[in-house]
Formats: structure tokens, sequence, C-alpha cells
């Protein structure tokens, strides 16, 4: 089944975070693996996805990751962060436990922020868009 294109949205009104699958991955048996949010910006981040009970292995510091609910009507982040390296070492442990008192069930991994620049940008509207 073919999926319809979604419209770009208008740079002038922000929009709720909004998490999608990749059009690209229907019936590959990864459909879960990555999904795509949509920033208050209108921009697309792809990520992927990971149980909060099993920490994604990732470089740290060139990350940014959203601790995100499964709801009825799809999926929520609650907060977004940028690890840092200090993460490595205690293995995400502190983020783990706010995740979890929070309702998360899954963490969503952008990975393709080449820049801190970058990373920062996409911290903050993906953060915004929550």
């Amino acid at each position: 089944m073919a999926r319809q294109q979604e419209a770009a949205p208008s740079p002038a009104s922000p929009l709720p975070a909004r998490c999608l699958p990749l059009a690209c991955l229907d019936e590959t048996g990864m459909e879960n693996f990555l999904r795509f949010w949509r920033g208050a910006s209108g921009r697309r981040y792809i990520c992927s996805v990971y149980a909060i009970g099993a920490p994604p292995v990732f470089d740290c510091a060139r990350s940014v990751v959203a601790a995100v609910r499964q709801e009825a009507d799809g999926a929520k982040i609650l907060f977004a962060f940028q690890p840092g390296p200090e993460a490595e070492r205690d293995g995400l442990r502190l983020w783990t436990e706010q995740a979890r008192r929070e309702g998360a069930d899954e963490w969503h991994v952008h990975l393709l922020a080449g820049s801190p620049e970058a990373r920062e940008s996409a911290l903050r509207d993906l953060a915004c868009a929550a």
C-alpha cells in the first residue's frame, strides 16, 4: 500500500513534533528500526529507535537523543538531550532513570547532525516541538 506524501509545513508556523515511518522501509522488516521526526521548524530528523531497557551503542558526543513514549495517538517526545562524553562513562544511567520516571519506552537517536552547531540546532528544534 503506497503512503501518501506529506505536504511540507509552512516555516512561519511551528508544528508539534510528529513521528513517522520512512516510506522507503515499508515491508522490509526494518520499518520499526528507523523513524523520522519533524521538528518545530518543519525539518526532518531521521532517528534509530531503541528500547529504553537496551541502551544504544553510539558516539554520545555526536548524537541528539529523544526520550519517547508511545501513546494511543502516536509517539511523543518527553525530552531531548545531547549526551556528551560523560554519558559514555555511566552508560546513560541518569538519562535512563529520568526517561523511566517520565514514562518513556524508547530512545530515538539522531546521528546525522555533522557539527556541534547542527546538533545544537536539532536539539532545540526537537525540544521546542515536544
